[in-house]
């Protein structure tokens, strides 16, 4: 039996080809720049080190705008890291450099663990004349975050039957310092959008962890979970996430909520809709803040609750489309990037990025922009403690 011919008309093979050659299309050499980036340490570390504020081995990360493009250099001898073949494009620049215990000691007599780090947003690469650039950055000298996120899913499952599932989400926090913290009456937040250049943050839900002061700590290299909702959600989507065992979940009163009685309720601060605490599977900032009263600034003309954003100790924005900078929640002091670019209901994740060992316990990446901190995970990683024997 012969098979059918499809006959296809003319137009569409034209309408095919013009498209996949402009798949193909290569931007022209004449449109590449090349960017050098100076760094220099204006504090006490670098010149005491090595005689001269020029900083070497800096880590310098540049991200396209509009491409979603991320390139990485070390800064040589000199303090500068070079790219070159760049297309002209809005950029963020970010440098970091960690100080090490050991020159920590040589400079201050003691250890106290510091970055040196600076971030340029948003900034236009284009010469059209010398095509190539130059900046200079003067590092600022920083304390990194002691409690991080280190985890976030919020993606929902891939339908298995059910579509649209999405009360999986758990939120992990990691200390990342050398001391033991207590969660006691700090607070996890959604941001809304549109109020980035103001000194508060505009929250849709805030939870707070309960406790007395020292009900709940959380020791150095340890991580907590929070649920949305604590149960084995494999029995409900096949392929889900087992969260049974989270260390607390969010629990909205009188809504219908599930709530596991064996595991620690969030207590309800702020919550302006929904039968739960759900984070937006496809664009929304999260924060873990302290704040002493959190009624005291009120409520906007929208009902969100208004918080100081310098309560703010740890914040990670995602968007499913990584380009959107100019739609950020959060600003450069708290998250100078995005992460994500995930397609809702795919089961994946976002985590913080491995960085170093120090006494046999993981440092994560923390240069406070989510571009370069974190990546993301085919699947979700629940109590992944960054273990010795699971780093590559």
């Amino acid at each position: 039996m012969k098979k059918n011919k499809k006959i296809i008309p003319l137009f569409f093979i034209i309408i095919v080809a013009f498209f996949s050659c402009e798949e193909d299309i290569i931007k022209p050499d004449s449109m590449r720049i090349t960017l050098r980036v100076e760094v220099i340490d204006t504090s006490i570390f670098t010149k005491t080190l090595s005689g001269d504020s020029l900083v070497s081995n800096a880590n310098v990360y540049i991200n396209s705008i509009s491409y979603s493009q991320q390139k990485e250099a070390l800064t040589d001898s000199n303090g500068v890291a070079v790219f070159e073949n760049l297309l002209p494009d809005n950029y963020s620049i970010t440098i970091s450099k960690n100080i090490s215990k050991e020159d920590a000691m040589k400079v201050n007599g003691n250890y106290v663990r510091w970055i040196m780090s600076n971030q340029i947003q948003d900034t236009m690469l284009f010469d059209i004349i010398d095509k190539e650039i130059e900046i200079r950055i003067i590092l600022k000298l920083i304390k990194p975050g002691t409690l991080i996120f280190s985890e976030i899913y919020y993606n929902g499952s891939p339908a298995n039957p059910i579509p649209y599932y999405f009360h999986d989400q758990f939120t992990e926090i990691y200390n990342n310092s050398s001391e033991t913290i207590y969660l006691d009456s700090l607070m996890i937040a959604d941001v809304d959008y549109g109020h980035k250049d103001e000194d508060v943050i505009h929250s849709i839900h805030s939870y707070m962890f309960p406790g007395d002061g020292t009900t709940y700590p959380i020791a150095p290299g340890e991580y907590v979970i929070v649920a949305q909702d604590a149960i084995n959600h494999s029995e409900i989507n096949p392929g889900s996430v087992d969260l049974h065992n989270a260390d607390f979940e969010y629990y909205v009163k009188d809504h219908g909520d599930v709530d596991n009685p064996d595991i620690t309720n969030m207590i309800q601060i702020q919550h302006k809709y929904g039968i739960d605490f759900l984070y937006s599977v496809m664009n929304d900032a999260i924060v873990l803040m302290k704040v002493k009263d959190p009624f005291a600034l009120g409520y906007d003309t929208f009902d969100c609750l208004l918080l100081p954003k310098s309560a703010v100790i740890d914040g990670v924005e995602y968007r499913e489309k990584l380009s959107e900078m100019d739609k950020k929640r959060l600003d450069a002091t708290i998250d100078g990037g995005i992460t994500g670019g995930l397609e809702m209901y795919q089961g994946k994740s976002i985590e913080r990025k491995f960085e170093r060992f120090e006494d046999d316990r993981a440092i994560l990446m923390d240069n406070n922009n989510s571009s370069i901190d974190f990546h993301v995970l085919d699947t979700a990683t629940i109590g992944y403690n960054y273990d010795v024997n699971k780093i590559e």
